[in-house]
């Protein structure tokens, strides 16, 4: 992240390329990072870097409290967070530790290997071809692309090493004319003396002169492995001996000449590349600047790959920062819990509860009570972590709708602190912390305590702790605390700035819930373990004896408050559980609604393209009269023949104009007269018929099928009574839409209450039978509630028919699940 100078860091602003200055996080005791789990989160972010430079950043991780810095880094993981999810491979293939090398090439005469250069062009690729890929996408990743301004292309230093070192390190032969010529002429003496070499042995090898078949290198000559006992038959020069002293390692006399040439000519090479490297390595040298600015922009983008990386591992979101001390933790989870779950096996893992937790602006301090092993501890502690990740610049484990204040220090008292360096007690060493955070907090310090008023008397310890807490909210510091004496419990009620709360308990179980509930103190529930834990009778009534009837009497309180809450925390849970099925069936008739309306405006311009097809056909009679009378000239027989055909086809189309018109005016004096008690009505909104049974003011209620359905009174016409089919017994209902086409034969619903299995089936596939061929969308059939294997039989037969779009139970007030509901296709 930058420099750290006195408590400041050294920061630089990727967007406007200027230094500025960030203040530290006030963090005590030293060992704060550890007793929280940061320095945890630390190193397994630090295994996500790809990179020294990557490793280097995030171990230099400290907490800032400058809200502007936090929401730009904060910006940037969450851009980076999205382009990981994205699936796009980001390229960042060779970020290779280059600094030392490029500040090395600055030293006069200095020569840099050619695979540390091939690392210096690797790398140079890399952010060149980075900051393309970063700023392509500024619309996408706004904050992103800001990063792109710290990478500086360096394609003139890539395209010049790539001219002279290979992507092995080594020098290339067309480095300099010079180069290449002592290659060349290297390269022609190395094949002569090879030839030459394979002469000699094929003659040495037919004597049987030599051990091996082949020639080595001895020396750095090209030498024959020769048996000792005929090495005087042989004319060369001895270069080497085995240790056994078998084979003695000759150069042939005809190979002197050749070889010494070979080693002049690598000799000169050696100068030749020595001088190439060093004329490289100066020019590198001339940009060792830009190397390191690369390198700090390389390192930062690294670190912040690895801060989303990790974040996204964990399914953490960015929270709203603010400055005004407003704590909103929904759904929380502490990510020291989190990683150690994830390196247990599946089966192994717990569920961890989540924590919520809302403090204002106004409410400077919390006290929170409950047994041992309750959670009060991890609740403070994930409180600590997750306001050191926000000014880290990390996302949390925890619902995006959360709000994290930003603080100016962290100030933490958890754990045994005693030294014996120091000669200092457990309660010794609270005093020092309690004296140094009252030096050094202010009024935007976050001050954490677990188990706050013990290590001494527990009266005297309670007082010095309230005077301390009065102390600090006089500065105005943020104050989080656990505990288990009363005393405080009480203060917090007192106090108009304190606020109580407790870990939740399971009173029946006697076992921790682990779940926050902020407004009421908690009980240790010592008596209550002990009791379940089988500690005798007598003795917990000699305690209870002891403690006081005043105590005894809080406690009682407590407990009594503690059920009571989670009584009403359970009937909010149904209550919401009603709400829900409530906006379900709110939904469903909406649907429904919009079906019926959907299928009225087919039926209407369905009945509007009948007349229309009716005019049409009398329009092409008369048309075609008329051409009849001009063709037939005045032929007074054949006017007539003609006449009385139009009249005909006159009376067919009033006829069915007709029939139209009196199914409107029938609908249209139905609707008009309101209906009565007893009536026949039909349920505008769902197009269902019923008899009207009750009215209460705006109300009604209506009888359909052995139901009573309650709905507003102007929801209702009065309509006809249904016929009955002679045949099947059915009432047939009467009903229709907004022009009068009317749905006749086939009733909206069947009954087979009283039916047996193979009955039910029957009935119920002749009715659907006949659905199908009326223009029914929406129809129900009654099976009654019983054990179910109506219901059952009914839901099968649906399932297999086709033109059964779907079905559903009915809603309560329509018969709920002795009803089932069918929209046909």
């Amino acid at each position: 992240m930058g420099i750290f100078r006195n408590g400041f860091i050294l920061l630089f602003d990727w967007y406007t390329k200027q230094i500025f200055t960030a203040t530290l996080m006030k963090l005590y005791p030293a060992n704060l990072f550890e007793k929280l789990g940061f320095d945890t989160i630390i190193e397994s972010v630090s295994g996500l870097t790809r990179s020294e430079m990557g490793w280097e950043e995030v171990q230099a991780f400290q907490p800032v409290s400058n809200s502007a810095f936090i929401e730009g880094e904060l910006n940037r993981t969450s851009d980076m967070m999205r382009l990981l999810s994205s699936g796009e491979e980001v390229p960042f293939n060779h970020p290779h530790d280059v600094r030392e090398a490029a500040r090395k090439s600055r030293v006069e005469r200095a020569i840099l290997d050619g695979e540390r250069m091939h690392k210096i062009k690797q790398f140079c690729a890399t952010c060149r071809i980075l900051k393309q890929f970063i700023k392509s996408r500024e619309e996408t990743y706004p904050y992103l692309s800001e990063l792109s301004t710290g990478f500086i292309p360096l394609k003139e230093l890539e395209d010049t090493i790539d001219r002279v070192i290979s992507e092995h390190g080594s020098v290339k032969d067309n480095a300099s004319p010079e180069l290449r010529q002592i290659r060349n002429s290297l390269n022609a003496r190395r094949n002569e003396l090879r030839s030459s070499m394979e002469k000699i042995m094929r003659r040495a090898t037919k004597d049987g002169y030599l051990t091996e078949t082949e020639a080595t290198i001895r020396n750095g000559r090209m030498v024959l492995a020769v048996k000792a006992e005929h090495k005087r038959k042989m004319s060369g020069f001895i270069q080497d001996v085995s240790s056994t002293g078998q084979t003695v390692y000759m150069e042939p006399t005809e190979a002197l000449h050749i070889n010494n040439d070979i080693r002049e000519l690598e000799r000169r090479e050696h100068r030749e590349v020595e001088k190439i490297l060093m004329q490289l390595t100066a020019q590198i040298g001339s940009f060792n600047d830009f190397i390191q600015q690369n390198s700090v922009a390389a390192g930062y983008f690294d670190a912040l790959m690895a801060r989303a990386s990790f974040c996204r591992n964990l399914d953490a979101e960015i929270p709203e920062i603010n400055t005004v001390g407003h704590l909103e933790i929904h759904d929380g989870r502490n990510p020291i819990l989190l990683l150690k779950q994830k390196n247990l096996p599946k089966d192994k893992r717990e569920p961890i509860v989540p924590l919520n937790l809302t403090l204002d602006s106004h409410e400077k301090g919390l006290i929170v009570t409950g047994p041992n092993a309750g959670g009060k501890s991890v609740t403070l502690k994930t409180i600590g972590i997750f306001q050191l990740l926000v000014q880290s610049g990390f996302a949390i484990p925890a619902n995006a709708a959360s709000k994290i204040p930003i603080f100016s220090g962290v100030f933490l008292d958890m754990g045994d602190e005693q030294s014996i360096d120091n000669d200092l007690s457990t309660f010794s060493s609270r005093l020092v912390w309690t004296r140094d955070t009252l030096d050094e907090a202010d009024s935007n310090s976050l001050v954490l305590v677990d188990e706050a008023g013990t290590g001494t008397d527990p009266e005297e310890g309670v007082a010095l702790f309230q005077a301390f807490l009065e102390a600090l909210n006089e500065k105005g510091c943020q104050v989080i605390a656990t505990t288990h004496h009363g005393n405080l419990k009480v203060f917090a009620h007192n106090h108009p700035r304190f606020v109580n709360a407790s870990m939740e308990f399971n009173q029946t179980t006697l076992s921790p819930t682990y779940v926050f509930k902020k407004g009421a103190p908690g009980s240790s529930y010592a008596f209550e373990i002990a009791e379940r834990t089988g500690v005798a009778s007598g003795v917990l009534k000699r305690a209870r004896d002891l403690i006081g009837s005043s105590k005894n009497k809080l406690e009682s309180l407590i407990l009594d408050m503690e059920n009571r809450a989670q009584e009403a925390s359970s009937l909010r849970n149904k209550l919401a559980a009603e709400e829900r099925k409530l906006e379900k069936i709110q939904k469903e008739y909406d649907q429904r609604l919009s079906t019926l309306k959907t299928e009225r405006d087919k039926l209407r311009e369905k009945a509007l393209q009948e007349a229309s097809a009716v005019m049409k056909s009398a329009n092409s009679r008369i048309e075609e009269a008329i051409r009849q009378i001009i063709e037939s000239k005045g032929d007074k027989k054949k006017i007539k023949e003609i006449r009385e055909g139009v009249e005909k086809h006159k009376s067919q189309v009033d006829k069915e104009l007709g029939k139209v018109s009196s199914r409107r005016k029938q609908k249209q004096k139905k609707y008009s007269e309101p209906p009565k008690v007893g009536d026949p009505v039909l349920l505008l909104d769902s197009n269902s018929a019923g008899e009207l049974v009750e009215i209460m003011g705006n109300n009604a209620v209506v009888l359909m099928n052995g139901l009573r359905v309650k709905t507003k009174f102007k929801n209702l016409a009065k309509t006809d009574k249904p016929k009955e089919d002679k045949k099947t017994g059915y009432q047939l209902s009467s009903y229709g839409d907004d022009d009068g086409i009317i749905t006749k034969s086939v009733a909206p619903s069947l009954d087979i209450r009283g039916f047996r299995g193979e009955d039910a089936v029957i009935r119920v596939n002749e009715y659907l039978d006949k659905v199908s061929t009326t223009h029914l969308k929406q129809v129900e059939i009654i099976h009654g509630k019983g054990d179910g294997i109506l219901k059952k039989l009914v839901h099968e037969q649906l399932a297999k028919r086709k033109e059964v779009q779907k079905f559903d139970l009915a809603p309560w007030e329509q018969g709920g699940p002795g009803c089932t509901k069918i929209q046909m296709k």
